[in-house]
């Protein structure tokens, strides 16, 4: 039941017409991750095509990125107080206006503020497409949910890994523009889906109280400053800005003191952008810090592992993301195991420590890494990596979503999607300034990903392995049909 006593419009909803909706709502969570990564071996032709130089590379990249972990945040809130459908069919045309003017865009400044219009339609189509999964697959329906957090995990592997590829396919077989306008047809269909099939679904009790202008201007200015700073330091050629550089450090210490000034602010809010009471929950501050540490580590793995396979052993780009191949079937299968043993035996732990322990355990491996390193070891390498990644896609996210109320799911299932997209940005720093110290040979790489992984990895077990786990419904529990806030509990 929904608030005011009227009936779940998702609970009679047919077969068709719900999975129909669940794979456009996939379907937006994979353009938003694909949006991500596409453009990235797109980015010599386009600068050749329309102008500008190496400096311009850094902005392409960060427009989309800063514009879309800023609105993250936004639309989940909402979403918590005005429902979820509308506010994802708005943001899907805000993603596909900015596709539109990216792909008619004429020169680099008019692309970069393109590129910031369609993150800002991004931030609604993977948090609210996953929140809304999760709607209509809640935990007590079972094996539904576990098919659909397998074919959310695929989407975000293949976005991962094949947007450069696919980046790379367009610009050099046609033209670099359909890297954008192919969202138009996808984004189209998903949104027609949508309007037509998916009901709207009040929250569950109406919120009174002035809009936090204060606290949501402080939130974006805090996080866009510290995206910046890794930003500035990821994308730094050798020799170019450090952490200790002006535009870097002043960054980074104005966004962390925008972030701190935004504490008080939250408190005092009658209806805070920031739901501070959700961080009382020492587990659900532990699934953030494990997400951002389980991206960390995977990261690396998925960016210089391709930079190994091409100017290290002289693959072509086609080569080298079959070769990755072995990190995105482990992801997939891990994801799966970890949604299934969670909703067989009602507990995330076991499968997240053991995921932690994959993880840290396949990226140290490459710590080894040389020119003549066989196909089998890098194949179990990173076969091993992506079991160990897998849990932090689904399982992440399901104990996430079941340790808060669900009157506050869209803000916890933003929290942990920034929590992700702060920690891939981090780790772009910091393998960028691995490899500014040792050079981008095997060694350099087998040290950034192997070390990396090896520390992240480790943070991310204690952060998993410390504190009590979420209780999600069993089997048995499902077959009695209990409410889902009856067993969002934390337990051993």
């Amino acid at each position: 039941m929904t608030g005011g006593g009227h009936a779940d419009p998702y609970e009679g909803l047919g077969a068709v017409r719900r999975r129909a909706a669940t794979v456009a709502l996939l379907g937006c969570a994979f353009l938003a991750m694909l949006d991500g990564t596409v453009v990235g071996t797109a980015l010599p032709r386009i600068v050749e095509r329309i102008g500008g130089d190496d400096s311009w590379y850094v902005w392409l990249v960060t427009a989309y990125l800063l514009s879309s972990s800023v609105s993250v945040p936004v639309y989940g809130r909402f979403s918590d107080l005005y429902g979820r459908r509308l506010l994802l069919l708005g943001g899907l045309g805000v993603f596909l206006a900015g596709s539109l003017a990216c792909g008619l865009a004429g020169s680099m400044p008019v692309l970069i503020v393109a590129r910031a219009v369609q993150g800002l339609g991004g931030g609604a189509l993977l948090t609210l497409g996953m929140a809304l999964v999760r709607d209509l697959h809640p935990p007590e329906r079972g094996g539904g949910l576990v098919r659909m957090q397998t074919a959310m995990g695929a989407m975000l592997v293949l976005g991962m890994v094949g947007g450069p590829l696919l980046g790379g396919v367009l610009a050099d077989h046609a033209d670099w523009r359909w890297a954008f306008w192919m969202n138009l047809p996808l984004g189209a269909a998903a949104a027609a889906v949508l309007w037509l099939l998916l009901p709207e679904r009040r929250p569950e009790r109406a919120r009174g109280g002035r809009l936090d202008v204060a606290g949501l201007l402080l939130l974006s200015a805090g996080l866009s400053l510290v995206l910046v700073a890794f930003s500035l330091r990821g994308n730094a050629p050798d020799g170019g800005a450090g952490w200790a550089d002006p535009a870097v450090a002043g960054s980074l210490v104005a966004g962390v003191a925008l972030l701190g000034a935004l504490l008080p602010v939250e408190r005092r809010a009658a209806v805070p952008v920031l739901p501070l009471r959700l961080f009382r929950r020492p587990t659900y501050g532990s699934l953030l810090l494990a997400g951002f540490f389980f991206q960390l580590a995977a990261l690396p793995v998925g960016v210089l592992l391709p930079l190994y396979f091409q100017h290290v052993r002289g693959q072509t780009a086609t080569v080298s993301g079959l070769s990755l191949l072995p990190f995105l079937i482990g992801s997939v299968v891990g994801n799966r195991l970890t949604a299934a043993a969670a909703l067989r035996t009602g507990r995330t732990k076991p499968a997240l420590v053991t995921g932690a322990c994959l993880l840290l355990g396949g990226t140290a491996g490459f710590l080894w890494l040389d020119p003549a390193t066989g196909a089998v070891p890098l194949t179990c390498r990173l076969l091993v990596a992506g079991l160990g990644s897998g849990p932090a896609m689904g399982g992440l996210m399901i104990a996430t979503q079941n340790c808060v109320p669900r009157s506050d799911m869209g803000a916890a299932t933003a929290g942990a999607m920034l929590a992700k997209q702060i920690g891939g940005a981090f780790g772009l720093a910091v393998v960028q300034t691995v490899l500014g110290a040792r050079g981008p040979d095997a060694a350099g790489i087998g040290t950034a990903v192997g070390g990396v992984g090896t520390v992240a990895g480790a943070l991310a077990l204690a952060a998993v392995a410390v504190p009590r786990g979420v209780r999600v419904p069993s089997r048995a529990e499902r077959a009695t049909g209990p409410e889902p806030a009856a067993v969002s509990r934390t337990a051993n």
